[in-house]
């Protein structure tokens, strides 16, 4: 059998209702930023092309995702970017140097199970998966330059609160600590903790390079935002309109994957120029050391047979 497109899964819908004409975009991303740019893109081409508006806002205005979820289920905002996706089985595909191109995070979603994925997401959240908002690859920095993996040992670096993060950095010899993202500047300016992983785009907006002397381009996590919409405000999209905003997302997806080589080139030589050292350590002894991780935590949100599905497409 055929397996179908994301883009064909959300057209299939064709419930006509009502809706109303704003539509509340919420994400992390702060201007200045490409996934900021790639949203105002999406709200471009949705204003140009319907009578819908489309309002931004970032740095998590609306509140957290957990908050924002519940926000679309009563159908007040309409759209999310965001890192959680609302399901552990989706959320995982950012096992370490599991996937490493968002096209591998298409292929998954694209499989029978994906699209189950996809499904029960709908069930538990009144959610669905629109497509992606891509991010750099997460990189680690520190108060000492990182030229190999053992120079991360017994660093303390801060973790976000997940047990694929925390067991990640444990596994390259660090000293993990889970700690609340608005806590992480001053755990650095204090030495509370040594470091901290991160895209490096949010290394540089959250101004972190200023307390830290190196930054590791290790490529540890490949982790692109979803962007989700709305159950109840999708069905109640014409088929037009819901052609229009997979168009709107594709296209915000393609500005931000063409800003972020050349942002993240500006970047890099900013923190140079600020008196950071970037490395490029092998990142062979790092893939070898969290083999454990994800076959471990692969195994056990998946089963043996789905990791290994997922394990095989990352590795093609």
């Amino acid at each position: 059998m055929k397996k179908l497109t994301i883009a064909a899964i959300l057209l299939a819908s064709t419930t006509v209702a009502a809706q109303a004409d704003e539509i509340r975009y919420a994400t992390w991303a702060q201007p200045g930023e490409a996934p900021y740019a790639g949203a105002m893109k999406f709200k471009e081409v949705v204003e140009a092309n319907s009578d819908h508006t489309v309002t931004i806002f970032p740095g998590d205005q609306l509140g957290k995702p957990k908050e924002v979820y519940s926000q679309m289920a009563l159908g007040s905002t309409q759209i999310l970017a965001s890192g959680d996706p609302g399901l552990k089985e989706i959320e995982y595909l950012a096992l370490p140097y599991l996937l490493d191109s968002f096209d591998d995070y298409r292929k998954v979603l694209e499989t029978d199970f994906g699209q189950e994925w996809n499904e029960r997401l709908i069930e538990q959240h009144k959610v669905r998966i629109l497509g992606f908002m891509p991010r750099s690859p997460r990189q680690i920095s520190a108060n000492k330059v990182i030229n190999t993996m053992e120079d991360l040992k017994g660093l303390k670096l801060r973790a976000p609160e997940r047990d694929y993060y925390v067991q990640s950095l444990a596994a390259l010899g660090a000293n993990p600590t889970p700690m609340a993202f608005a806590e992480v500047y001053t755990a650095l300016q204090t030495g509370i903790v040594d470091g901290q992983e991160n895209p490096i785009e949010t290394i540089y907006a959250q101004k972190f390079y200023e307390v830290q002397k190196g930054v590791a381009m290790v490529d540890y996590i490949v982790k692109p935002a979803y962007v989700t919409i709305s159950e109840s405000f999708w069905k109640g999209l014409s088929d037009e309109d819901k052609a229009l905003l997979i168009r709107a997302n594709d296209e915000s997806t393609a500005v931000i994957e063409e800003m972020l080589p050349a942002e993240q080139e500006k970047i890099l030589s900013e923190m140079e120029a600020a008196g950071v050292t970037v490395t490029h350590p092998d990142k062979a002894p790092f893939i070898e050391a969290t083999q454990s991780v994800r076959d471990g935590l692969g195994t056990k949100v998946w089963g043996e047979e789905i990791y290994g599905k997922i394990a095989e497409i990352g590795r093609n």
